[in-house]
């Protein structure tokens, strides 16, 4: 099956980017049929027919390219966007600033994007990771190494309290759809990745309010809090962040959709 004739199945079913999603499947094949010494054309296939069908290709192949590098997804987890490459640079001039040895958290972490594209800059830092899903844990400590401390996390109840008060940097992309959107999901999205990793209440704030309140325990002197956010979120976020002692400055992404909201308390 040529790249071609692939590139002409995924343009059939909705594919936007069906040229790019054909090389991936390409390449995929060929490296599963390398270690499994199968026959390409039947693992190209039966990828083939799982992205026309509607899987994530991430989820797929087992791996997004993310800030140039790759990344491992499990399947049935949230697959790390490219918009949050912004979170990831945000948190990389975080933790320059902090130190190397800096204290870093990945909150709601997924796959660990973040986290592993942190601890592969700075390798002496002490990187932390926190999900309440167990599948996305296990992926994100795979990802980033045995050297990241992993926790089962609801937001941020359940860090150790020998932690309070001790992270230098805690990153973190919470679910922040508004329930009323998820109309306008993907399907992809909504039938293949976890609704809890998506949703985030009417407003889609709920987490991202927690999160800001809870930090305060965890957060280092000095410490910052970054968080990814849609653009029109910002407001009501830094808002709630302000009341509760914190300063807020806030990144716009090239995309100017997302927002990274950066929150320090106030000395």
């Amino acid at each position: 099956m040529s790249r071609t004739t692939i590139t002409a199945h995924l343009r059939e079913a909705g594919c936007v980017f069906a040229e790019d999603e054909a090389r991936i499947l390409l390449e995929a094949a060929q490296e599963a049929a390398s270690s499994d010494f199968g026959d390409r054309h039947s693992v190209l296939g039966r990828l083939r027919a799982r992205r026309v069908a509607g899987e994530p290709l991430e989820q797929i192949v087992g791996w997004v390219d993310f800030a140039g590098q790759r990344i491992a997804v499990a399947p049935g987890v949230f697959v790390p966007r490219q918009r949050t490459t912004l979170l990831a640079q945000q948190s990389i001039l975080a933790v320059q600033t902090a130190g190397e040895s800096a204290r870093f958290l990945e909150a709601f972490c997924g796959v660990g994007a973040v986290a592993t594209t942190v601890s592969r800059a700075f390798h002496g830092t002490q990187i932390h990771l926190g999900d309440h899903d167990e599948t996305a844990l296990g992926a994100a400590r795979a990802n980033v190494g045995a050297q990241a401390t992993p926790h089962l996390l609801d937001c941020l109840v359940g860090l150790p309290q020998a932690l309070t008060g001790s992270f230098d940097v805690i990153s973190a992309v919470p679910p922040y759809v508004p329930d009323s959107a998820a109309q306008y999901l993907p399907h992809e999205a909504a039938e293949y990745e976890p609704a809890t990793a998506l949703f985030g209440g009417a407003d889609g704030l709920d987490l991202v309010r927690r999160l800001i309140t809870e930090s305060r325990d965890w957060l280092a002197p000095g410490g910052v809090l970054l968080i990814e956010l849609g653009s029109q979120q910002q407001q009501a976020a830094t808002d709630f962040a302000e009341a509760l002692g914190f300063i807020g400055t806030r990144t716009l992404g090239e995309d100017e959709q997302t927002v990274v909201l950066e929150l320090r308390l106030r000395d």
